[in-house]
Order: structure tokens, then C-alpha cells, then sequence
């Protein structure tokens, strides 16, 4: 359930990943990289701000989309290696 700080809904870590369809690991990266607005209470707990989760989940692409660049040739289009 979000929290309502000062009128901005935050989310705790698990319920970001529920609501962007992501890892514990991968939310916490985006927010140590700045990428997604978070704020600490306390020592232990973090929150992300649902708008920036928002944000960032329909920005996010899928695993095949993002790693297309990285298929392999056909093999009609490979060359062929050196003896």
C-alpha cells in the first residue's frame, strides 16, 4: 500500500518491484544511480516515489528487445575463420 508523504504517494522497495515488474536487485541499482527518485527513513527503510517508478517502468524494454544488438550474424552473413 502506498504512503502518503506530504501529499506524494512513495513506495516501500517490494512494492516497486510489484508494481515495474523488476528485481529487488535492479530497483535498488536505479535508485543508487539516481535513476529513480527514492528517499531514505531511517537508517534501512528506502522509498521510491510511484511517479518515478511510473516513469521509469514504461520506459523500461524488454530483455530481448535491449540486448538485440547483441545476436549473433546468420550464419549465410558470418565470415569464415582463418586457419
Amino acid at each position: 500500500m502506498p504512503t502518503n508523504i506530504d501529499g506524494v504517494r512513495w513506495l516501500t522497495i517490494a512494492e516497486a518491484v510489484d508494481f515495474m515488474g523488476c528485481t529487488d536487485g535492479w530497483v535498488r541499482a536505479l535508485c543508487r544511480d539516481g535513476k529513480l527518485e527514492s528517499r531514505m527513513l531511517g537508517q534501512r527503510l528506502r522509498l521510491v516515489r510511484e511517479s518515478s517508478a511510473a516513469h521509469v517502468r514504461d520506459s523500461l524494454s524488454t530483455r530481448a528487445n535491449g540486448k538485440r544488438h547483441m545476436a549473433k550474424r546468420p550464419a549465410a552473413k558470418r565470415k569464415k575463420p582463418k586457419k
